[in-house]
């Protein structure tokens, strides 16, 4: 059996708490990204079918698209304290099955604001997983695992992504895309009956400080910001390509659904792989001494040169040979960032208000996924070209590079230090605070 990283409290019948294997947790919650996907991204599949039926504009388009994640970072914040609060395997359950219901309700919707309001309803439930499983996935990794191990558990949304596109391709080619917002909702269920079967509920924690300085104490702390930075710029590329890659191989000359989500779907296989390779990178770095920061910067310097190129191919040369690998390059380099990034806020905060820090920065984070796919669909509509949008998420990239080199350096760990000693991954060398985890 798999123990805490962190001393957990006695139950109240003074049996001290068995948490589940740590690995099993991190499938469960690959499980849950991925079905939450298929709702979220099933969107981007059928969104050229949506916008004949509706006869809606591109720039209409982009805010159907945003107005999910405008809920769904506005949640994040509230998500987080209620789950710190009241358990976070209780909320993180409750959006599950509030998303079921809310993607379903997308297929019954016949205008553009009953969409609308749908999809609200969806990035308000869909919100309350990722502060929540954030927080749990850092209590039960072992600290020499950490980048990986949010890495692993977090390859969800990148296999949730590629599935996304191409079931919703598949489903629009064989139905209606009504009918295929309710088939692709069903699998939410099923998430939230192994979650609440096979993931116990931790104990209580204990007695917390006033909620007004939890909040203060969080709220003020400089590294949260500094790790939004490149969170928002990951974001807005990674739902640019999300939402547009489908409409990117239409113009590209594919003209069925199911083709054009076949190859967007490599935008999520691209992110597994940079989520595995940035987690890997992560926790090497960490142990070599240059801490999690190295793998940030690194990855963030690859998504402005990636996100250039992909907007010369698509300026110049916009066919499928030469699209499929630029989205890949793109994703790779993008995805790469959120493992280390997760691992260096996971150390920066206290047990009892890391989901009040992960939703908080998630809410920042989040910012950039819904100004980005609007303001690209707007470039759209203004220059018949979505070259201009990805030359725009580039030099976001740029502008939270320069930001997140502000992130305090590790201090260097002592010579051929021990995996597991207090000076690797998760110890004081990534923790320059000191503060308890």
């Amino acid at each position: 059996m798999i123990h805490y990283a962190r001393a957990m409290p006695p139950a109240h019948d003074g049996s001290r708490w068995a948490p589940p294997s740590y690995v099993r947790v991190w499938l469960l919650f690959v499980f849950a990204w991925i079905v939450n996907y298929l709702v979220r991204m099933g969107f981007a599949a059928l969104l050229p079918a949506i916008i004949a039926d509706l006869a809606l504009s591109y720039t209409a388009a982009g805010v159907l698209a945003s107005v999910f994640f405008v809920t769904y970072a506005l949640v994040q914040f509230p998500a987080g304290l209620l789950g710190d609060r009241f358990g976070r395997r209780r909320v993180l359950l409750l959006g599950l099955l509030v998303g079921a219901v809310a993607g379903a309700a997308t297929g019954l919707a016949g205008s553009f604001a009953g969409l609308l309001a749908a999809r609200a309803a969806t990035g308000l439930a869909q919100g309350c997983l990722f502060a929540n499983d954030r927080a749990i996935i850092a209590a039960v990794t072992p600290p020499a695992r950490m980048a990986l191990g949010q890495a692993v558990s977090f390859t969800g949304p990148g296999l949730g992504l590629a599935l996304g596109l191409l079931v919703g391709g598949l489903l629009g080619d064989a139905m209606p895309w009504q009918q295929a917002f309710v088939v692709a909702a069903a699998p939410s269920l099923v998430a939230a009956l192994l979650i609440w079967r096979f993931v116990p509920a931790p104990p209580p924690t204990p007695a917390r400080a006033p909620l007004l300085r939890r909040l203060g104490t969080v709220a003020t702390h400089g590294d949260l910001w500094r790790l939004a930075l490149p969170g928002f710029a990951v974001m807005w590329v990674q739902y640019v390509l999300a939402t547009w890659a489908p409409l990117l191989f239409r113009e590209a000359g594919v003209t069925d659904l199911g083709r054009a989500g076949l190859y967007a779907s490599l935008v999520g296989l691209g992110g597994v792989g940079g989520l595995l390779l940035g987690g890997w990178l992560g926790d090497r770095a960490a142990r070599a001494g240059w801490g999690q920061r190295a793998a940030v910067l690194g990855h963030l310097a690859a998504v402005s040169a990636s996100m250039t190129a992909l907007a010369l191919v698509v300026e110049y040369a916009p066919t499928v040979p030469t699209l499929a690998p630029a989205l890949v390059l793109v994703s790779l380099a993008a995805w790469g960032v959120w493992g280390p990034s997760f691992a260096l806020l996971g150390t920066r905060f206290a047990g009892p208000d890391l989901a009040t820090a992960f939703g908080l920065y998630n809410t920042a984070c989040a910012a950039g996924a819904f100004v980005g796919p609007a303001l690209t669909g707007w470039a759209r509509d203004v220059t018949g070209s979505f070259a201009a949008g990805c030359a725009v998420a580039a030099a976001v990239a740029v502008l939270a590079l320069a930001g997140a080199r502000s992130l305090p350096a590790p201090a260097r760990p002592a010579p051929r230090a021990r995996l597991g000693s207090r000076g690797e991954a998760g110890g004081p060398s990534d923790r320059p605070d000191n503060r308890p985890v």
